[in-house]
């Protein structure tokens, strides 16, 4: 049985998700690694009004015998659009628990999008998301940076956190690079409570941006960052990385997160120059339900 669950059971939950989440034949993308911020994440999620925590459940009792699945779900109404924060979880009958959950997609969000990551070793999640008709829209590397090892670089271009002034500008920049990902720059701009975002500036023009998260995590996430093309390899980048880290660590956060494609030789060489290192791999896949 699928259901949602109840604040007193939120530690349960959150016990079954941490343990399957440490090994990596379990393991989902862009998802707390300590117990403390799992708990911390569902809390959220729940008290918000449209994101979905989810357990398959043996009877109504939810412990260590009758859980059997976790999914936890950002969910955009307006959009159709549900992103999984941290995939499907479960110890047993993989396929039989993601099915259930799959079919209770189904039946509340036909015609959504959904979108979910995993690591190249968690090859049952990633079989089951093709065999319902998924595509793989990337395989990258996760890089890690933790606050203790932040190598701070000079910045040598006028960086500013994004103000209305420049909004149009940081639009026309952001999806000039990412014409097809769903998070274009007008729903950046109507969820600026989920992101920080910083701009390059040169003559009053946009000439760069970085968008990372900003959730009150321990691990929050860059999620985007680009240079106009004649601008490209004069530090611009750089000094856009450097603000977005600062702020990350002065506000709370520990560690920051990104995902490379395997192939970017020099965003690799770019964030490794912080003291980011390679931790994981990630496959992101997407269909619609």
């Amino acid at each position: 049985m699928i259901r949602r669950i109840e604040q007193n059971e939120i530690e349960e939950v959150a016990k079954y998700t941490y343990q399957l989440n440490s090994v990596p034949e379990y393991k989902c993308k862009a998802f707390p690694a300590d117990f403390d911020n799992i708990v911390k994440q569902f809390c959220n999620m729940l008290n918000h009004p449209n994101d979905e925590l989810l357990v398959s459940v043996n009877g109504n009792a939810i412990n260590e015998n009758t859980l059997t699945g976790v999914l936890a779900l950002c969910v955009e109404p307006e959009e159709k659009y549900l992103e999984t924060v941290g995939g499907v979880f479960a110890h047993k009958d993989y396929r039989s628990v993601a099915m259930e959950f799959y079919k209770y997609l189904k039946s509340h969000y036909s015609g959504y999008q959904f979108d979910a990551a995993y690591p190249e070793e968690n090859k049952q999640a990633i079989d089951f998301m093709i065999s319902i008709g998924a595509r793989v829209l990337a395989s990258e590397y996760e890089y890690r940076l933790h606050k203790n090892y932040f190598s701070k670089q000079p910045e040598t271009y006028y960086i500013i956190e994004l103000n209305e002034k420049y909004h149009e500008g940081f639009k026309k920049i952001h999806n000039k690079f990412h014409p097809d990902v769903y998070w274009a720059g007008e729903r950046l701009l109507n969820a600026l409570d989920k992101f920080d975002i910083f701009i390059a500036l040169d003559n009053n023009e946009v000439i760069g941006s970085v968008v990372t998260s900003s959730l009150s995590k321990k691990a929050e996430e860059i999620y985007f960052i680009e240079v106009k093309e004649d601008r490209q390899n004069h530090g611009v980048a750089t000094s856009l990385l450097n603000k977005a880290l600062q702020k990350a660590f002065c506000i709370g956060a520990e560690e920051l997160t990104v995902l490379l494609e395997k192939e970017n030789t020099a965003a690799i060489h770019l964030f490794e120059k912080f003291g980011f290192r390679k931790t994981d791999t990630c496959v992101t896949l997407s269909t619609i339900i």
